[in-house]
């Protein structure tokens, strides 16, 4: 055990287990989830593959630190990806922490209820409270993938360029359009910077003229085409911002910049939460990391779990 602690992992689960009524429901731990439960007050990551127990073990990290007083439960923040995990996981840790209250040594433990919810939800959180230092209009909820084909799709439809050519389906377009957009957004990457590299790769190719196989020239399309969207790009995300509509690809980018440029607001969250746990960290987002960075960089406890092996995330940016 690496932290000063009363209780190390080991004799909280065994007078969990001793306990006459949930005893029998308390499954031991391994000695690497010791390690884990047990370890410092620093960033880490643990790599936790399928059927680990890595929910359990998050819930007797929070078991830990809570019994040795090391932190209050509401001092501590879990991010996860989905409504239901984020659930579970809450649910999980809730039900921990009121069986340690049931024991003699606990029974003055107030508080139970953790800061566990999605990393969207953190994100329009923090947006609600900090977005009118940027001018944003917090009263507005993100449009889900519908409203925002919707708006995709009048762009596209009633396009007047006669220069534009494209072969592909009126669907197909929109969804590039929507996929450009959001991939632009999630790398901080603006029109020009895209044209710009698409005319050194053109050029690059081009003394290949006359041994063109089909892999070279399909890479030649892809770049004109992909230059081609680029002014629907430009449409469709001033359409969004004249209309004050926003995505939550926007949302999430949005409070990255605040994080980013305000740095008061991450003094206010790491006074806020002293612990924070990071659930699936290998699908986080480039805009998820440019926030969770700015807010709880710099030696902050922060405990990242995930699996590279697991990841789901990767056509959207998300980088283990």
């Amino acid at each position: 055990m690496t932290l000063e602690a009363k209780y190390s992992p080991e004799e909280i689960i065994a007078k969990l287990q001793a306990h006459p009524i949930f005893g029998s429901e308390i499954k031991p731990i391994t000695k690497y989830q010791s390690q884990i439960i047990s370890s410092e007050l620093e960033p880490a990551v643990v790599i936790a593959g399928a059927g680990s127990g890595k929910t359990e073990t998050m819930s007797n990290r929070v078991l830990f630190l809570v019994a040795n007083g090391l932190v209050a439960p509401d001092q501590i923040l879990g991010l996860t990806f989905t409504r239901k995990a984020a659930g579970e996981l809450s649910v999980r840790i809730r039900r921990r922490l009121r069986q340690l209250r049931e024991l003699n040594e606990f029974k003055n433990l107030a508080v139970i209820n953790t800061s566990v919810t999605t990393y969207h939800s953190y994100a329009g959180k923090l947006l609600g409270e900090h977005g009118i230092r940027s001018g944003l209009d917090t009263n507005t909820e993100p449009l889900g993938e519908a409203a925002m084909w919707q708006i995709a799709a009048d762009i596209v439809r009633n396009w007047d360029d006669d220069s534009y050519r494209n072969q592909s389906a009126v669907s197909t377009v929109i969804k590039d359009v929507l996929g450009l957009s959001k991939l632009m957004l999630e790398h901080q990457v603006e029109a020009e910077e895209i044209k710009k590299i698409s005319v050194d790769i053109l050029q690059a190719l081009a003394p290949l003229a006359g041994s063109r196989n089909e892999e070279v020239r399909s890479v030649e399309r892809a770049m004109v085409q992909r230059d081609s969207l680029l002014p629907m790009v430009e449409a469709f995300r001033q359409k969004c911002r004249e209309a004050n509509e926003y995505s939550f690809d926007d949302q999430m980018s949005f409070a990255a910049d605040i994080a980013e440029n305000f740095p008061d607001v991450g003094v206010l969250e790491r006074g806020k939460y002293k612990v924070v746990l990071l659930d699936e960290y290998q699908d986080t987002s480039q805009s998820q990391v440019r926030m969770l960075s700015s807010l709880f960089g710099g030696g902050h406890p922060v405990l990242a779990v995930g699996d590279p092996s697991q990841a789901i995330y990767t056509w959207r940016g998300a980088s283990a």
